[in-house]
């Protein structure tokens, strides 16, 4: 599952790099009042044309879900599960769902999210199961858990830095999108930057 984000960008060339696994890369276009998808839908399509270019073959999908009439901004992570069992029954063989997700960026509550959103994704895939659909098991891997955001970082070449987004509540300007720079991802992007003295 790819965001176009620091962590799923990084797990993405991990898998490139790092493995032979024929590999399906799926992103949500996930609308909201947020009214980020469209600078993350950019950042998808350059990152995805920089890893054409540089890595092997892979094979790219995408959905959407449509949130802008709601009030409420939706739990991206029961989403993610949803579409996951979607994309997971759509590809024959698929036995292991990647998540760009790392362990410094998770507190007992986000642990917890994990937890639920891996427990959401067997619910439905049940359903697909008893229908003799998909594989027996699939298990969720974590390719860059470990890492920390500086790790992340300093994996990727600085046109990959430069593609991935972060934010979750861009401005859009008459030439695209800027970051907001004061969301929960910016702030962090911005501390990190300034440590490693390298432009995110």
């Amino acid at each position: 599952m790819f965001s176009g984000g620091l962590d799923s960008t990084a797990m993405l060339l991990k898998l490139l790099e790092e493995t032979s696994d024929e590999l399906r890369v799926h992103h949500i276009r996930m609308q909201n009042r947020q009214a980020r998808d469209g600078a993350e839908q950019l950042a998808v399509e350059r990152v995805l044309a920089w890893c054409r270019e540089h890595c092997r073959a892979f094979r790219y999908s995408e959905s959407s879900l449509d949130f802008r009439e709601l009030e409420a901004i939706p739990i991206d992570y029961l989403s993610v599960a949803f579409v996951a069992c979607q994309v997971a029954v759509d590809t024959p063989g698929c036995d292991r769902i990647a998540v760009g997700t790392l362990a410094g960026d998770l507190d007992e509550i986000r642990r917890s999210v994990s937890v639920a959103q891996r427990r959401v994704f067997e619910a439905m895939y049940e359903c697909y199961r008893a229908r003799k659909v998909g594989e027996p098991k699939v298990e969720w891997i974590y390719p860059v858990y470990t890492m920390s955001k500086a790790a992340v970082a300093m994996r990727l070449p600085p046109e990959l830095r430069a593609a991935a987004w972060s934010c979750r509540t861009p401005v859009q300007t008459p030439s695209g999108y800027r970051a907001c720079g004061v969301c929960k991802p910016c702030r962090k992007r911005a501390e990190v930057s300034a440590a490693l003295s390298v432009p995110l």
